[in-house]
This record gives C-alpha cells, structure tokens and sequence, in this order.
C-alpha cells in the first residue's frame, strides 16, 4: 500500500494562501488561533497526550509531580506545537473536555490565565 492511497490530506493542506502560515506563540498570547480549527487539522499524538494529561492533572492538584516539562523535538515546530496545543487547552474548558475526555485530566478547571514570553521577541543590549 502507498502512502498516497492510505492517507487522504485535508483540503486546507492545498490552500496557497495558508501554506506560509506558520504559528507562534505570540499568535497564542494574541488570541490570533481558532483553537477548534487548530484541533481539526492537527492529530493529538500520544506523546502529546501524556504532556497534556499531566500538565492538567498538576494544575488540577491531582498530581504532586514534577511542575516543569523539559520538551525535546529533532524538527523544528514541534515544542512550539506543543505549547499552542497546551495554551488553547487551558484557555478553553469545552475543548479540553472534547480533547481530553469530560471526566479527564482539566475537568474540574475553568479557564486557566496563559502567559508567556516568546524567546524570539526578546532583544538583546
């Protein structure tokens, strides 16, 4: 089997207008990001679940585990990726319901405050 035959793209994947579009964080802390959107077109890999479910389950206090994450990715975008996919969680409770279950890691938060400093907006003196 070929991958052309197994996998059938979505039709944003051929849009010129939105193939340079690449998200960053301040996008994010912007609210620039249609988090229903961004879940529709990007796969929830099981890598990406676990930092999900246990970020949740630590803001929630369920978990007394380490707070911090060191991410590690051989490709460009991935952290990045990753920190949008866990902002728009927390910004939103329905979709971190949808995403992570209604009685999942999140379930008892409300919205939670995003902040963060993207490194590439900082100057240097």
């Amino acid at each position: 089997m070929f991958l052309k035959e197994a996998c059938t793209p979505r039709k944003s994947v051929f849009n010129k207008e939105r193939r340079d579009v690449v998200l960053d964080l301040s996008d994010l802390l912007e609210d620039k990001i249609e988090s229903s959107k961004f879940f529709e077109e990007n796969f929830v890999t099981s890598g990406m679940k676990i930092l999900l479910e246990k970020t949740f389950s630590r803001l929630e206090g369920v978990s007394d585990k380490a707070s911090t994450f060191l991410l590690t990715q051989a490709m460009g975008g991935g952290k990045t990726h990753l920190m949008i996919a866990l902002g728009l969680l927390a910004k939103n409770p329905a979709l971190r319901s949808r995403i992570l279950g209604n009685n999942g890691p999140g379930s008892g938060l409300g919205p939670v405050r995003v902040v963060g400093l993207p490194g590439d907006s900082l100057t240097h003196h």
